[in-house]
């Protein structure tokens, strides 16, 4: 009981398949630590680091892309990735010292009114 109000520290708390935060391992994304997605995930660059794209399709999937998966996801990412006027200028006023993930979380509560989701709900 005093771990559960304590914090949950070491008790697994949640079912999860995509990522895992490991106190000494460090964090596996579908069970491959980050140098081994480093190492063999998709680049623009040979050397340099994974494209999101890459990383994404394997937090979907559980494997690495091949090139031909990447250019289509990419091109149906783009191509389900409109936005209207008045959410982009939203999207860009957001504080420019506001954390990433704030951003990332207002901005997609921003286009939640042309949400297909939750026209369909």
């Amino acid at each position: 009981m005093g771990q559960v109000i304590g914090g949950m520290r070491g008790m697994p708390g949640m079912l999860y398949e995509t990522s895992k935060l490991h106190p000494t391992e460090g964090i596996e994304y579908r069970g491959m630590d980050l140098f081994k997605i480093r190492e063999h995930a998709p680049k623009t660059i040979p050397g340099g680091q994974p494209i999101p794209e890459g990383v994404l399709w394997l937090l979907l999937t559980g494997e690495l892309p091949n090139d031909k998966e990447v250019e289509s996801f990419k091109e149906e990412m783009f191509r389900r990735g409109q936005l209207s006027a008045d959410e982009e200028k939203l999207i860009k006023n957001l504080p420019k010292d506001m954390h990433p993930m704030t951003q990332l979380s207002a901005g997609t509560l921003i286009c939640q009114p042309s949400s297909k989701f939750a026209k369909a709900y």
